[in-house]
């Protein structure tokens, strides 16, 4: 493929929702994008306000990565942690992508540019937060204060908040949610469970447990994503 037939889709993230309302970060991160790839075919662009701790919950990022496997494009980013601050988790983005991912920090990003430059962001963090530990204590010392459990903890009710949570993380297993907009998609068009299992799998896209999708686990998924939809409408 041709540099000018090449596809990208733009991905951005901000962490908090303040950032997201008065575009602090969000600006910056697309000036950055249109001074590297303006007049290239952006196909799309995503963003997300959410932290870049897991991106289990970033449904736009799913839908970017959703996108650029079904139009085989090149997702683009500002900078690379503002795809993940996870070592992992990059990689893990980097091997579904095929390797078209590329971001404005680091030129001819490859597997060990992005290795390295995650891995350094992962020590920072460390001794940041060894830090901030080492403070707290010296604090403590001086004050001669210490955090005593809450209401909650000492009920057992963060137990069961804890749990509740852990639970709605399973729920939002990551590979039925970059599947489900390809599935709300097939869906307009009228095809059945068989259907849309069968354009899933041929688009690479994986069942819950890494395998192929077969009708069944289409219509569970359709069903999840009706209550969501309702969830949310209710919640609106």
């Amino acid at each position: 493929m041709s540099a000018d037939a090449k596809e990208y889709v733009a991905y951005y993230r901000v962490s908090t929702k303040r950032q997201g309302d008065s575009g602090l970060g969000l600006e910056a991160q697309r000036t950055y994008i249109n001074h590297f790839y303006g007049g290239r075919n952006i196909i799309a662009e995503f963003t997300d306000v959410r932290s870049g701790r897991d991106i289990k919950n970033r449904e736009q990022l799913l839908a970017a990565l959703a996108l650029c496997r079904q139009r085989k494009a090149t997702l683009v980013v500002a900078k690379v942690d503002r795809l993940s601050r996870d070592t992992g988790q990059a990689l893990w983005i980097y091997r579904e992508l095929e390797e078209r991912l590329e971001s404005c920090d680091i030129p001819n990003l490859d597997k060990f540019t992005l290795t390295l430059f995650m891995a350094i962001a992962d020590r920072e963090r460390e001794l940041t937060s060894i830090r901030t530990k080492v403070a707290l204590v010296q604090k403590v010392k001086q004050s001669g204060e210490w955090r005593e459990g809450s209401d909650s903890f000492r009920s057992g009710e963060a137990s069961r908040m804890g749990t509740a949570v852990v639970r709605q993380v399973a729920r939002r297993n990551t590979n039925s949610r970059q599947a489900m907009a390809q599935v709300r998609h097939l869906l307009a068009e009228g095809h059945n469970y068989s259907r849309i299992a069968l354009q899933l799998n041929e688009h690479g896209f994986r069942a819950p447990r890494g395998g192929k999708y077969s009708a069944m686990q289409v219509k569970r998924l359709c069903e999840r994503l009706a209550e969501t939809e309702a969830a949310e409408n209710q919640g609106s």
